[in-house]
């Protein structure tokens, strides 16, 4: 009877209860399997995408170094008179210690090399000289047709954009990123002749010291850059492409795996599953819980910094892009509906120069928050890069909400700003164009409130302008047609 009784309850009530438990566990070792899996994938993703941003961010950073070196008026006159010992000093050991720069050279238009630093210390310059030989197409970037009217435009006062051929590749057999710059007159009075301009290179070394700043940074384990493509099932790889779409050096990494760490710490809880099953069961759904909506929330923390400038807290050019897509598809034809404000501080390098780089930064923030203080609640105020910034304001009814806000902007920006180093001084010279009445799509848009920006700056600067399709003054209309010829020429060729 005892044992018909152990039998029955086997049967009826403890087997069932195994068969249910070990399904239960099963399918939640599987589940567990699945989301761990998942969270790492995701963090792995989200990895390969702060990685990528910290690439592009080394040729944002170069990008502004070689500005601030390259067009000097001193720069020049060292150049032109020889001038070793300054550009050692201000050219090469400032490019390491400030930027760390593992090599700047100075070449003279005829790729001579004139200076060559290498780690901070001066070496003989015609030691460089295959090295710079292989960056011919470089040079041939920077010796076209459309560079040289960009610098006979910029040479000419109508225009800031500065030429530049910058990418990733090898350098002395070394993964490097490489940035040429020819050297300016930052003035405009000992402006060298177009064609004849010498050229200021830039070469960071994409080595072990990198490679442990991106680890410190973005908290990557075991990061390094290497020169032989690793096996196919290398999860955490990231390739270095150059222009072409050409791969030389990948950086490798161990990879983040809190779905990993979470299935072996919830392990010994599985275990005691069999005997507080139901307890277990959401304690562990909870803690999945958690694990899910920390790894959303670094989600929408890397997402935030895609899109948001670092050192001043505003939108960047991405947020920018997808911001104005969205007011565009907002508004119908017919009258002004939505306003796109280009703003360039003017003599904000004088500021760089006078008072430091730190003081710049300190400069902008504030310049941020002031303007930001003048903007509606729907407006977006967003730092392009360097001393640029964007505004777009939707829900306008006519051309004066814009021209009031750029008038405030204006006058705002006159007052002196207190810094930690002093007193500074600029002006801003913006341009403003208006859709749909103006402009049919993005591109339209952008390009005429830039073209009204030149045209504010010619004028004058520390002003605004509304975009007009009629003929602006001389200079700015011979530029206009200099930039159109090429243009055509450059879609007949």
């Amino acid at each position: 009877m005892q044992l018909r009784d152990t039998t029955h309850f086997t049967t009826r009530f403890l087997l069932p209860i195994v068969v249910v438990t070990g399904i239960t566990i099963l399918a939640l070792a599987g589940f567990l399997a699945w989301s761990a899996q998942r969270i790492d994938d995701d963090a792995l993703a989200r990895e390969k995408l702060l990685l990528e941003r910290a690439l592009q961010e080394q040729k944002s950073q170069m990008y502004i170094a070689q500005e601030e070196l390259a067009v000097w008026d001193e720069a020049v006159t060292a150049v032109e008179t020889g001038d070793l010992q300054w550009l050692v000093d201000n050219l090469g050991v400032y490019a390491f210690d400030f930027y760390g720069h593992n090599r700047s050279f100075v070449v003279d238009n005829a790729l001579k090399p004139i200076m060559a630093i290498r780690d901070g210390g001066q070496v003989p310059a015609k030691s460089s000289a295959d090295a710079i030989e292989k960056l011919a197409p470089f040079f041939e970037q920077l010796r076209s047709l459309d560079t040289q009217a960009a610098i006979s435009a910029y040479n000419a006062g109508v225009s800031d954009t500065l030429p530049q051929a910058i990418d990733f590749t090898l350098f002395e057999g070394l993964p490097a990123l490489v940035a040429v710059m020819p050297i300016l007159s930052y003035s405009g009075e000992n402006a060298p002749t177009v064609g004849e301009e010498g050229f200021y290179i830039s070469v960071g070394l994409l080595g072990d010291e990198l490679a442990a700043y991106f680890g410190d940074q973005y908290r990557i384990d075991q990061s390094k850059f290497i020169e032989v493509e690793p096996p196919a099932d290398t999860d955490a790889v990231l390739p270095i492409l150059n222009a072409e779409g050409q791969a030389f050096a990948w950086l490798t990494w161990q990879p983040e795996r809190p779905g990993a760490r979470l299935v072996g710490a919830a392990m010994p809880a599985l275990l005691a599953a069999l005997a507080i099953g139901i307890i277990i069961v959401g304690l562990l759904l909870r803690s999945l819980r958690g694990a899910l909506f920390q790894l959303q929330a670094e989600r929408e923390e890397a997402r935030h910094r895609a899109q948001h400038d670092p050192l001043t807290g505003l939108g960047n050019r991405a947020l920018f892009q997808t911001r104005l897509s969205e007011c565009l598809n907002a508004i119908s034809e017919g009258e002004p509906r939505l306003a796109v404000l280009a703003l360039d501080l003017d003599k904000f390098k004088q500021v760089n120069d006078t008072l430091g780089h730190q003081a710049g930064d300190e400069l902008l923030v504030q310049i941020g928050a002031r303007i930001k203080s003048l903007l509606g609640q729907d407006d977006t105020l967003i730092r392009l890069g360097g001393d640029e910034f964007a505004i777009i304001q939707p829900r306008i009814n006519s051309h004066e909400a814009p021209q009031a806000l750029a008038q405030s902007i204006v006058e705002a920006l006159t007052r002196p700003i207190s810094l930690a180093a002093g007193k500074a001084t600029v002006g801003v010279s913006i341009g403003i164009a208006t859709a749909p009445d103006m402009a049919r799509n993005e591109t339209e848009l952008v390009r005429f409130a830039d073209d009204a920006l030149y045209r504010a700056k010619n004028g004058g600067r520390n002003r605004y302008c509304l975009y007009s399709a009629t003929p602006a003054n001389e200079p700015a209309r011979i530029d206009t047609q200099l930039r159109d010829a090429f243009a055509a020429r450059r879609a007949t060729a």
